[in-house]
């Protein structure tokens, strides 16, 4: 039999969740924003401590408050968890659910602490709760996850500790007695508490990892994306285009590339104003994504220039995609604050000898000038 005072081990583990839940709330105030989650994610191990370090009350409170209380807390505190993750994704609130499951719970426990007094149907009951809880939280991950290391590690520890909740509650039924107390040394009542105790930090060091993951993604997307427009910056759409300049080099598939310009953009910023001219940039770029497959590239070249790589596509279809997206704009009707405009597009087509990308945008550029020259509101071919 261990040793471990389980009293002991269970205020070690209250103290580690206080300091798990500080650092979590402390680094949400240097995280962006658009990172949600992190302050239930760092009331999620206070909650867990509160309900630890309430339980190593037992025997100066009275037995119902311990029980009843650090109960409560507990539940919360794993649920926290999994509110935090459904902030994380943008997903909806369990919350509610959640609450009217806890309150449930919680009257169960005092029917059979009062009414009918069994401990392993306390015990049935409230670890296979939490065992739920944290089930629903490993599934969250695995569906709505990404494949960074993150939110594999913490569904992997989650689903670790829910077969520990599970364990627990079924071995109650033949390690437990009716009127077992709560802190009565036992080889499994410790192995539990040491268990679910360590895998609540491991939980908090995940979140915290997934919150850093999330971070790191957002300062990719800000490095390779306008802020304004959401397309692609220059670096990176070029960056796209000598990757398939290689792959033609390599295997012979054909791809092209469009340059196009906003016609008379600087007109529309001096009679309708910059806030204009940045909506019309915005409302275009979202238009051409609509003419565009998921592999295709739409970058901002500079001001109201803008670049689009279509991967694998001939002359032909690179011309029927610009046509369509110049249909479209002239299409738009003049919207409350944004003026109607056109757009003049260069086409071109990777041919035998190109060995830069930037003979494909001389040749795009020349193209788009002859648009420009014939009356704009024109697609060419370079």
């Amino acid at each position: 039999m261990l040793s471990l005072d389980l009293r002991s081990l269970t205020i070690m583990a209250g103290l580690i969740g206080i300091v798990m839940g500080l650092v979590l709330l402390g680094l949400r105030r240097s995280y962006p924003p658009s990172i949600r989650g992190m302050r239930l994610w760092g009331a999620a191990p206070l909650l867990c401590a509160s309900s630890t370090l309430f339980y190593g009350l037992d025997g100066v409170l009275p037995p119902t408050l311990v029980a009843l209380t650090g109960n409560a807390l507990l539940l919360v505190g794993v649920t926290l968890f999994l509110l935090g993750s459904e902030q994380l994704y943008g997903l909806p609130s369990s919350g509610r659910r959640w609450a009217a499951v806890i309150a449930a719970v919680l009257l169960t426990l005092a029917f059979f602490m009062h009414a009918y007094p069994d401990y392993r149907i306390r015990v049935l009951v409230f670890s296979g709760t939490l065992a739920a809880i944290v089930a629903e939280h490993a599934r969250l991950l695995g569906r709505h996850g990404n494949r960074g290391f993150a939110p594999r590690f913490t569904a992997m520890v989650l689903w670790g500790q829910a077969a520990v909740l599970v364990c627990r509650a079924v071995s109650t039924l033949w390690l437990d007695q009716a009127d077992t107390q709560r802190f009565a040394q036992s080889f499994v009542q410790t192995l539990y508490i040491a268990a679910f105790s360590f895998s609540v930090l491991l939980v908090s060091i995940g979140v915290l990892l997934m919150a850093g993951e999330r971070v790191r993604a957002e300062f990719e997307h800000l490095a390779t994306h306008d802020s304004l427009t959401g397309a692609h910056t220059r670096r990176a759409v070029l960056a796209a285009c000598a990757d398939e300049l290689a792959r033609w080099s390599r295997y012979g598939k054909p791809f092209s590339l469009l340059i196009l310009d906003i016609d008379h953009f600087k007109r529309i910023n001096d009679t309708h104003g910059h806030l204009a001219g940045d909506q019309v940039l915005t409302h275009f770029v979202q238009l051409a994504h609509s003419h565009l497959r998921s592999a295709d590239r739409l970058g901002r070249y500079g001001g109201e220039e803008f670049v689009v790589l279509l991967p694998e596509t001939a002359s032909a279809d690179a011309q029927a995609v610009a046509e369509r997206m110049r249909a479209a704009l002239e299409a738009t009707p003049e919207a409350a604050g944004l003026p109607h405009c056109t757009v003049s597009i260069g086409v071109t087509t990777a041919q035998p000898g190109d060995k830069s990308v930037d003979a494909l945008i001389a040749r795009a550029d020349a193209a788009l000038y002859e648009a420009k020259a014939q009356g704009r509101n024109q697609v060419r071919v370079g």
